[in-house]
């Protein structure tokens, strides 16, 4: 059987390959993507790869931004080996190859997986380590808290509502969500916001009689509450992986991206990103030539 064989640069400069025994493939930064980019560069569905008989195919499934081959936007597209497939700030290169031969390279993984999630939790074990900037900024070994907060807690069971009134704040609750959600590739914290939304509604759906409405937005809530939590896993390893190996910069990015996750939250972990973030800027601003 044929593999479509990736070779993906993330903006931080970290680049990982991988083989997906496919011939459909999805890029984007949902969970159900095989090949998972972060969620600050791609939505949720970005392209869609395809393998034919007569060679590697991209489309287009969203455009903000939209997807480039060799720096051209397009909508569908034939993908040869040596065109830059572009996905945000993400470069990717894609080829067919025999599952035999694939295998040399990194281990073929089955349509379904998160292996840009799994490459970077291997990566972070085979550092061992965990770098951080010292108090003084000239470097050290300070261990980051253990935990990181949880994004949430228990899910909303309760409506402060009941009978008609139920209903109507069921559907303001669900209007709301649903916005949410929509921005969520460009905010992270409207992900993050979005999930008890839904959860209020369901409870308030019930409390009003409509199961079935109530089921739905449970299921939403259920879903959004296993993709984000994956994204936020996948962002704290991204971040233990650019100070592994002392990019700064891109470390930077992902403090950014993880004080969005953690927004309106409190605790050593939140104090610590804040922290870190000051001396990143300091590291990085040693870097700069002066005006």
């Amino acid at each position: 059987m044929r593999v479509l064989r990736f070779q993906i640069r993330l903006p931080s400069g970290q680049v990982d390959q991988l083989n997906v025994e496919s011939e459909r493939v999805l890029i984007g930064s949902g969970a159900h993507c095989e090949i998972r980019l972060p969620i600050d560069q791609a939505r949720v569905e970005h392209c869609l790869i395809e393998l034919g008989p007569a060679g590697v195919f991209a489309r287009a499934l969203n455009f903000e931004p939209p997807p480039t081959i060799n720096n051209i936007a397009f909508t569908q597209a034939p993908l040869p080996p040596e065109a830059v497939l572009g996905v945000g700030q993400v470069q990717i290169y894609v080829m067919a190859a025999d599952a035999a031969g694939a295998g040399q390279v990194v281990q073929t993984k089955q349509k379904g997986s998160s292996p840009i999630t799994l490459l970077a939790l291997i990566a972070l074990v085979a550092g061992g380590g965990y770098y951080v900037l010292g108090d003084d900024g000239s470097g050290g070994d300070i261990a980051r808290p253990k935990e990181a907060p949880e994004l949430w807690g228990p899910p909303v069971a309760q409506c402060p509502q009941q009978g008609g009134q139920a209903l109507a704040f069921a559907r303001d609750r669900l209007f709301i969500a649903d916005a949410k959600r929509e921005r969520r590739p460009f905010h992270v914290q409207d992900g993050v916001q979005c999930v008890p939304l839904y959860e209020q509604a369901a409870a308030c759906f019930r409390a009003g009689g409509d199961p079935q409405t109530a089921a739905a937005a449970d299921e939403t809530a259920q879903r959004l509450r296993i993709d984000i939590n994956d994204d936020y896993r996948t962002q704290r390893v991204r971040l233990e992986h650019a100070l592994n190996v002392e990019d700064y910069s891109g470390a930077l990015h992902g403090v950014h991206i993880l004080r969005q996750f953690t927004e309106g939250k409190q605790g050593e972990y939140v104090s610590w990103l804040n922290n870190l973030e000051r001396k990143l800027k300091s590291e990085i601003g040693k870097d700069q030539p002066p005006k």
